[in-house]
């Protein structure tokens, strides 16, 4: 996630000095196009839903599941790692889009 915070502040400040193409900050974009990123710690597992911090959230199917790297975890070679082996008390950052998760970064307790 760090290595892409400069890119996103230097989009968001050119953005803004070019006077943000005509979009004031009471303009709101539908919920199906805001991306939320937030952070907790795995509560619960099932095949389509993961609950983090006792609130519920669904995954996307073939959401992006990253190490804390950003490389891709997978279970075995070319294999990608389940959502329902991600083991409760993980941390995880995980970003939103229309209520659903998009793209995960998980680290493992240790």
């Amino acid at each position: 996630m760090t290595k892409y915070q400069g890119t996103i502040v230097l989009a968001i400040a050119l953005f803004a000095v070019q006077g943000g193409a005509g979009v004031t900050f009471g303009d709101q974009a539908p919920e199906a196009v805001v991306i939320q990123a937030k952070a907790g710690y795995v509560t619960g597992v099932s095949a389509n839903d993961i609950q983090i911090d006792g609130y519920s959230y669904r995954i996307k199917i073939g959401a992006e599941l990253l190490d804390p790297e950003g490389e891709p975890l997978m279970e075995s070679e070319g294999v990608p790692y389940p959502v329902t082996k991600i083991a409760p008390n993980s941390a995880v950052k995980f970003f939103l889009k229309a209520g659903e998760i998009q793209k995960m970064i998980v680290t493992f307790p240790q």
